[in-house]
């Protein structure tokens, strides 16, 4: 009893959290701390956090060589990689793939992928999945019972990254099964440190 009374509890911080989160963003209040930072260590946290999600899947993880250093809040992005990991989880079947990809992009910036092998989003879904408490399912309907959340996970990533200068969107996973979430980063090169 305890141990449910536990994780309950953990369940409500973390709700009470993202709506403080969703809060801040909405009033244009999100203090970010930037600093230069190394995108593998930050996907690396994140995949650490998410390990207990994404336990019953296969993970993939593919990062360039030579990635470049980003000025940006370490804990926030790795918020918006866990984010990412947590949907692709409870939206696909245990034992599919889900893939994390970060490459460098000539134009200055850091092209961040997680892909899943579920049922995928609509295209006409694809904005709207970043509203507050909109939850989708495969076949377009906003009310899904069965899979876990509040509906505040893309919200919060759509705000963290937008607020780091960034673009967030959705993609057709490989082959025509999935979703891929990409999140674009701006490397910040040439600006000063904090």
């Amino acid at each position: 009893m305890l141990e449910v009374i536990n994780e309950e509890s953990d369940r409500l911080d973390r709700f009470i959290e993202g709506l403080m989160e969703l809060a801040r963003i909405d009033a244009g209040e999100m203090q970010l701390r930037k600093h230069w930072a190394s995108v593998e260590e930050i996907i690396t946290a994140a995949l650490n956090r998410a390990k207990s999600l994404t336990r019953q899947h296969r993970m993939e993880v593919w990062l360039d060589d030579d990635l470049p250093s980003v000025r940006v809040d370490e804990r926030a992005v790795a918020e918006v990689i866990y984010a990412l990991l947590d949907n692709a989880a409870k939206y696909s079947a245990p034992g599919t793939n889900i893939r994390v990809e970060a490459k460098a992009d000539r134009q200055g910036t850091v092209k961040l992928v997680v892909a899943d092998e579920g049922q995928g989003i609509p295209a006409e879904l694809r904005q709207t999945v970043f509203d507050k408490f909109f939850r989708a399912t495969g076949d377009g309907d906003s009310s899904d019972k069965k899979t876990p959340g509040t509906g505040m996970g893309l919200a919060i990533a759509k705000g963290i990254v937008e607020a780091h200068g960034g673009q967030v969107w959705i993609e057709d996973g490989s082959e025509g099964r999935g979703a891929k979430v990409v999140v674009l980063l701006p490397t910040d090169e040439g600006k000063g440190t904090q």
